[in-house]
């Protein structure tokens, strides 16, 4: 018996040694890509930016065969073009691009957001419209796997709640409801700046959650997460934007958003994973002398290749 107690005992010290060995490894390995990354400045800072609001069937129908080839089932791609249809008729097209894509030198397409808002508001008082979370995750939703639902925390989604509790179009089933929910938690985390600790916590909870990604080299999330300090000992990570991307035939990326509940849905083209980055951290990495993080992207499960900080942040 004391024998067994033994071997027992040097089993776990072994495993929780293998634990934390792996767990050093993959931190620094973390580490490493972040610091590889924000040395680089050999890619050019982004300075165009090419957009369409998908007002038009001829777009409409381009970004169609693009989420077909990507393996995005034809009831989820109408799903969202009716969605879009809905937000562009019931804002009566207002600072949209009527046609096709433009190339423009700001980093923030100009929106007049309180007509947009108000031409909303009127048709639409009980229902906010949806975000950029719900969209995400209506074409996505078969490339995500999540084995432990049950673990949640809901707390920063009321307005995705009410969203989805109010929509005028089908959007979830049950099933799917629960994984959105559980996957768009917030995730507690530690007061630091060390956006590799923070990744590290996002890890430890998808596995925790069981979540996984379908094997698709054409298509995947993009999920902007920012770090929330309520106070010293209250900390947590949370999705505060996220998009679909696209890896076309052509070479370019195909980015596909929804700014915001009452916002326009933009569809935007980039050369490369620098320029993406450069374009969500122009307008989320904005903040001076914070006591949180950065803002970080994933892609899927990982940290997006050509993530930097914003290099616009400071310049006039």
């Amino acid at each position: 018996m004391k024998k067994i107690m033994i071997i027992l005992f040097s089993v776990l010290i072994v495993s929780c040694s293998e634990n934390t060995q792996n767990k050093k490894n993959e931190n620094d390995r973390i580490s490493e890509k972040i610091e590889k990354q924000q040395n680089n400045n050999k890619t050019e800072d982004l300075k165009l930016l090419t957009y369409s609001n998908l007002v038009d069937k001829k777009t409409q129908e381009e970004l169609k065969n693009e989420l077909l080839k990507a393996g995005i089932q034809h009831n989820d791609i109408e799903n969202f073009l009716e969605s879009v249809n809905y937000f562009n008729s019931e804002i009566d097209n207002e600072s949209l691009v009527k046609e096709g894509f433009i190339t423009s030198d700001s980093l923030n397409p100009d929106y007049n957001i309180e007509v947009i808002q108000n031409k909303w508001e009127e048709k639409n008082s009980l229902f906010p419209g949806y975000n950029c979370r719900i969209t995400s995750f209506g074409l996505m939703k078969d490339y995500i796997s999540l084995g432990n639902p049950e673990i949640n925390d809901t707390s920063q989604l009321f307005i995705d709640e009410e969203a989805l509790n109010s929509t005028p179009l089908k959007k979830f089933n049950e099933n799917e409801r629960k994984i959105f929910n559980s996957f768009f938690s917030i995730i507690k985390t530690e007061k630091t700046k060390d956006i590799d600790k923070h990744i590290i916590k996002v890890k430890e909870d998808w596995r925790k959650k069981n979540i996984t990604f379908k094997k698709n080299d054409k298509l995947s999330l993009i999920s902007v997460f920012f770090h929330s300090l309520i106070t010293p000992e209250e900390n947590f990570l949370f999705i505060g934007h996220a998009g679909v991307l696209i890896n076309s035939d052509n070479g370019k990326l195909i980015f596909i958003e929804k700014l915001s509940f009452q916002e326009p849905y933009q569809v935007l083209k980039f050369d490369n994973r620098t320029q993406l980055n450069d374009y969500l951290m122009n307008k989320y990495d904005v903040e001076w002398g914070q006591e949180t993080a950065s803002p970080f992207i994933m892609e899927n499960d990982e940290l997006m290749d050509g993530y930097r900080l914003n290099p616009n942040k400071g310049k006039k």
